[in-house]
């Protein structure tokens, strides 16, 4: 009895052995291939596996869950309609933090968008022009997104947003604003600046806007036509401005009633508690402010916010609520300056 005893804990032991070599063999495998892959690789492939021309397309709701109290009706039907496509420019290294952080937060208010970056592998909604990186070749990559855009989804969205991978967007106030504009018009929109023409041009980083026959008119009229507009450059938000202006669109104010800007070229922090970058009043159309004046009640965008304060600010905007504090609705329908901007005379 005892030698049959012996004989299976013998057995036993083979086995366990066995599967304990074959376990170190297959985790020894996988870790050969998670160590080829980088980390951003890692976490994008965890995102779902949309090819990179296919846009996203989730509905305009804020991904509550069913414990908070919120009463979306109002936006759904004032807003209902009016279509946003985002560009979102960024970079491989930045794939794996930043577009993370914008694809989990305001991105997912877009009615369509793409990531656009030059990349070495194909990422799920990321789309690569092969235009190398570094500012002396912004002017490229954002002529290149504008064709793409033209080509492929001109008919299917009414307003085009550029934006980088370190903004804020509210998607809400700016689908208000834009719901005193007709799309069909060329309409530039965005915070403006200056310098480099009487008409000025709309800051890069603080996000700007198409609408769909502004788009149609720079692509058609201006960069399909040989010599019209600069093709290369460093500021691709001033190189645009130019374009567009060449081709008979003009800026349009996106302030308040009260003067207070809605797209913000820089921080919260630096808007709201100070100081601004030095410099800016002289860079700004409009007079520069800062406290509680700096910034409207429908402010819409924030630049140089970083991951972690991206996801900050969706929670305190999206999940979090003043109790007896509700908007004057009905007071706020001639919120806007709404038209162009007069030019400088220089």
């Amino acid at each position: 009895m005892k030698r049959y005893w012996l004989l299976y804990g013998c057995l036993l032991l083979v086995v366990l052995f066995s599967f304990i070599w074959y376990s170190m063999v297959t985790l020894q495998q996988a870790s050969h291939h998670i160590e080829g892959q980088s980390l951003g690789e890692r976490i994008l492939n965890k995102m779902s596996p949309i090819h990179p021309t296919v846009q996203f397309t989730e509905p305009l709701v804020s991904h509550d869950d069913k414990s908070l109290l919120i009463d979306e009706t109002l936006v759904k039907v004032k807003l209902k309609g009016i279509r946003v496509f985002c560009f979102i420019t960024s970079q491989e290294k930045s794939l794996a933090t930043k577009v993370v952080a914008v694809n989990e937060t305001w991105s997912r208010r877009c009615d369509g968008k793409v990531f656009v970056a030059t990349t070495k592998r194909v990422y799920p909604g990321v789309i690569d022009f092969k235009v190398p990186d570094g500012r002396a070749h912004l002017t490229e990559k954002t002529i290149a997104a504008l064709r793409y855009l033209y080509t492929n989804h001109l008919s299917g969205y009414d307003w085009f947003l550029k934006a980088d991978d370190d903004v804020y967007i509210i998607m809400e106030n700016l689908k208000y604003l834009l719901s005193h504009y007709n799309h069909r018009e060329p309409v530039y929109l965005g915070h403006l600046f200056k310098k480099y023409s009487k008409w000025g041009y709309m800051s890069g980083g603080a996000s700007y806007l198409l609408s769909r026959e502004a788009l149609r008119m720079v692509v058609e009229k201006g960069y399909n036509v040989q010599g019209k507009c600069a093709k290369t450059g460093t500021d691709e938000d001033v190189e645009l401005g130019h374009c567009l202006h060449a081709v008979g669109i003009t800026v349009h104010d996106t302030r308040d009633q009260f003067n207070r800007e809605t797209f913000h070229p820089f921080s919260a922090s630096n808007h709201i508690i100070g100081p601004i970058p030095n410099g800016l009043p002289d860079w700004d159309r409009h007079p520069t402010r800062v406290g509680h004046e700096c910034c409207s009640q429908l402010t819409i965008s924030f630049h140089y916010t970083d991951p972690s304060l991206m996801r900050i600010m969706e929670f305190l905007l999206y999940r979090t609520s003043v109790y007896g504090r509700l908007p004057n609705f009905n007071a706020m329908k001639n919120f806007f300056k709404i038209g162009t901007v007069p030019p400088l005379n220089v």
